[in-house]
């Protein structure tokens, strides 16, 4: 069976205070699909939380993008929806004859260096959003920029955003959003197959990602009885560093 997700629940010392993240990998890179149009991922929240921050997935070993300095990525709400009624935006061929899917943008990063992103966006339950973004290239001004989107392989497939397993969707718009924010109404569900990897922070409150990434290094492993031992599939595991950070990590195959 193919990995669905790896949870990481970071723990970190920060001075006096704590605080709680869950960073949330996509699954691995399958394929790549250049061009100068963004794709994602499109959920309805099953509880209320807050991404922290945001990183483009970062390609394959043997692909253009995983030589990209920048990244561009947009978290938009589409707020169009009517939640007693409606239970998916639009797709790309209702956009094409004339229809769309109103949103508001939470987030946008145009032509940023490439890692961790703080944003900060607030997501309500029981709403709808959208994650797109990707290692781009060099922008030229008056000119398309491609994007280096990188997929998973395609099919139905979930994510523990907050606690919670939620089904994802791919999301896209014809549009690089190295290039500026989406159009208003553009942004379409695309089916279940190949789904951008956008990776997510998810915390308690509102931080910084400098906080995360600061060079430390492995002491130990230990399971939930304090023995050492290497890492294991389906078991939570802490990871413990020199730095004071814990972090207790599950992959889920």
């Amino acid at each position: 069976m193919k990995k669905i997700f790896t949870l990481l629940l970071l723990t970190p010392l920060l001075g006096f205070s704590q605080v709680n993240c869950d960073t949330v990998y996509m699954d691995d890179h399958n394929q790549e699909y250049i061009h100068s149009r963004t794709r994602g991922f499109w959920f309805r929240a099953n509880s209320s939380f807050t991404i922290s921050a945001i990183k483009a997935g970062e390609g394959d070993s043997v692909s253009n993008g995983v030589n990209a300095t920048e990244q561009s990525i947009e978290i938009i709400q589409f707020t169009g929806l009517n939640l007693t009624t409606d239970t998916i935006p639009e797709d790309v061929t209702a956009i094409f004859a004339g229809l769309s899917n109103p949103h508001t943008s939470l987030f946008h990063a145009q032509n940023v260096p490439y890692g961790w992103i703080t944003c900060n966006v607030n997501i309500v339950q029981d709403r709808y959003y959208a994650v797109l973004g990707a290692k781009n290239n060099t922008v030229f001004p008056g000119q398309a920029t491609d994007m280096y989107n990188s997929y998973i392989a395609g099919g139905v497939r979930k994510l523990l955003f907050n606690g919670d397993s939620t089904v994802f969707w791919r999301a896209g718009i014809q549009h690089s959003l190295a290039d500026g924010p989406g159009p208003s109404g553009q942004f379409f569900h695309d089916g279940p197959d190949f789904q951008g990897r956008i990776h997510t922070l998810i915390c308690t409150g509102s931080t910084s990602v400098e906080e995360f990434t600061t060079d430390r290094e492995l002491i130990k492993v230990v399971d939930l009885l304090g023995r050492n031992s290497k890492s294991k599939k389906n078991i939570p595991l802490f990871y413990i560093y020199n730095d004071g950070t814990t972090e207790k990590r599950v992959i889920i195959k």
